[in-house]
């Protein structure tokens, strides 16, 4: 970030967005939105559908509240969506015989097959997000926004 200005009399703003680390993930974050929506599409998918549905497939059974936790969603939009995607065949949503107040979701075979239809698509769109970036490059980063949001938390 921009300190203040040598001469307290310049025109020069304090602020520079190009130096404000989140005006870059803001705007990284909508354009991939934009882009993922239009992958998305070609599969008959949205972003919230793909995000619930790779979450499954990635822990194999997840629970409403998991789901929603890792998702970054409210429990009652990841149940709406659930119940789509389970009216759409590509998820199975039981009462957790461990606790019937738990509704767990796993994929169909599908699901299975239309997650790994659209990460057909997705993976190129994660090869351009990060053309020209080492695999260190990229592990850093995310490093540095687990440090943030592990700042954020803490507030």
């Amino acid at each position: 970030m921009s300190n203040a200005p040598d001469n307290p009399s310049s025109e020069e703003p304090f602020f520079h967005r190009e130096e404000f680390p989140f005006y870059w993930v803001v705007n990284a974050h909508a354009r991939y939105t934009q882009i993922m929506e239009v992958t998305l599409k070609k599969v008959q998918l949205d972003v919230s559908r793909f995000r619930v549905l790779t979450i499954t497939d990635q822990y194999g059974t997840a629970s409403i509240s998991q789901i929603a936790q890792y998702a970054i969603a409210k429990m009652p939009t990841v149940t709406k969506i659930v119940g789509r995607l389970r009216e759409d065949g590509l998820v199975n949503a039981l009462s957790s015989e461990r606790d019937a107040r738990v509704t767990e979701v796993t994929l169909t075979p599908a699901g299975k097959a239309k997650v790994l239809e659209a990460q057909r698509l997705t993976q190129k769109v994660f090869n351009k997000a990060f053309k020209g970036m080492t695999q260190a490059q990229i592990v850093k980063m995310n490093q540095s926004l687990g440090k943030v949001l592990d700042n954020l938390n803490e507030l």
